[in-house]
């Protein structure tokens, strides 16, 4: 349950999606690397390995850049055809220190020589039936090969997959948690609610909003810590909570109010909630140019994830807090201006391009994303180190 990898995949520039600048030199190789594969783990931001499709024509012409093996994963494509020449290639990038995976792997003897290379073997748990997936383990636990389940959607298919004897898992259920019916809300949980319910209403005031706050003692420690901070840079240092809510403001209150709050959430591990933050801050960094509120759009782009941190319905969610129409319809529905903002956000981060209006707006929001991505692990740090 904790992030080892990423793959990385790349779409062409013929309609399929925007084309990602990876022509083999090495600075733009470290760019793509460094903005798409760190993670933060025990509060520091770590680099993990980017596994990359590879197939038979970056075999043969050997257009490698020219990166630290250890920075990544050679996946070789099912459709490649193991010629003596491909496996000569295959041997020398072994030889050279990198790690070869075998993607979409379904067993025959003809793969025999790339199983003697690989190091890593990929299965798509989909393709096969539980009886072929237990025969295929069985085949190849007898080498010295990690076995990767992809394409894992529950929890129960995770849980299979582990009683084989996989050791890597991959797939939509590791941003999608186990939904638990029945489940009831925690203290803190009840908190962010009223305080974002509070911060909605254009009548509130600054007791109204202490006295939610005080509620929390952990929210109003991790506040003053983070108002002091260097981020803030007070000309004096917080001392109380309504300095606290005076310094930072409301707009930012609720911004780290939620931050705080999720990451409290741990039982559903730091990757969903890095997501959720790259989300909400693309929403925002987006929004001027979808004619919409940056705050809005962030309170949109947070409570879009909000089922699956709280294991709650969405729309039981919604029902507790006094949103607005428009954000209540572009949450539920994508209806409306954000609405359309929230679903071209969430296609363009599970690399459905296709689906994104345009050209332009695709544009928008890859550059929205890249800078969200740096902004999650920077805000998680923080919000650990506030702990």
């Amino acid at each position: 349950m904790k992030t080892v990898a990423y793959e990385l995949l790349y779409r062409s520039s013929d309609g399929a999606g925007p084309t990602l600048p990876f022509n083999g030199t090495q600075a733009t190789a470290k760019v793509i690397l460094h903005a798409y594969s760190n993670i933060l783990q025990d509060g520091k931001i770590k680099t993990v390995p980017a596994f990359i499709n590879f197939n038979a024509d970056w075999l043969y012409n050997g257009n490698l850049p020219e990166l630290d093996p250890d920075a990544l994963v050679l996946e070789i494509l099912e459709d490649v055809s193991l010629s003596e020449e491909i496996l000569m290639r295959m041997k020398s990038l072994v030889d050279a220190g990198y790690r070869l995976a075998l993607d979409d792997f379904i067993y025959d003897h003809s793969w025999e020589p790339a199983l003697e290379l690989a190091k890593i073997v990929k299965i798509d748990i989909q393709q096969l039936s539980p009886t072929q997936l237990i025969e295929h383990v069985e085949e190849l636990k007898l080498r010295n090969i990690t076995l990767l389940a992809e394409k894992i959607e529950t929890h129960q298919e995770y849980q299979f997959c582990k009683s084989l004897g996989f050791k890597l898992f991959q797939g939509y259920f590791f941003c999608r948690p186990q939904l638990i019916e029945g489940c009831e809300h925690k203290a803190n949980s009840m908190t962010l609610l009223n305080l974002i319910n509070e911060l909605e209403n254009p009548k509130t005031d600054l007791d109204k909003i202490e006295s939610i706050v005080s509620r929390d003692p952990e929210l109003v420690i991790r506040l003053l810590k983070i108002v002091n901070s260097a981020r803030f840079a007070p000309s004096r240092e917080i001392s109380n909570i309504s300095e606290a809510i005076v310094a930072i403001g409301f707009n930012e209150l609720k911004k780290w109010s939620l931050l705080i709050s999720i990451s409290r959430m741990n039982t559903t591990g730091n990757e969903l909630i890095s997501e959720v933050l790259t989300r909400a801050k693309a929403c925002e960094l987006a929004s001027t140019k979808f004619g919409i509120n940056p705050a809005n759009a962030f309170l949109m782009g947070m409570l879009s994830g909000m089922d699956a941190l709280l294991n709650l319905p969405l729309e039981d969610v919604i029902n507790q807090l006094c949103l607005s129409e428009e954000i209540s319809d572009a949450l539920l529905k994508y209806e409306g201006k954000m609405g359309r903002l929230l679903e071209e956000v969430i296609h363009f981060m599970m690399g459905q391009w296709t689906e994104v209006g345009s050209t332009e707006e695709c544009e928008i929001i890859a550059k929205a994303y890249r800078e969200s991505i740096r902004w999650a692990l920077e805000t998680m740090r923080d919000i650990e180190t506030s702990a």
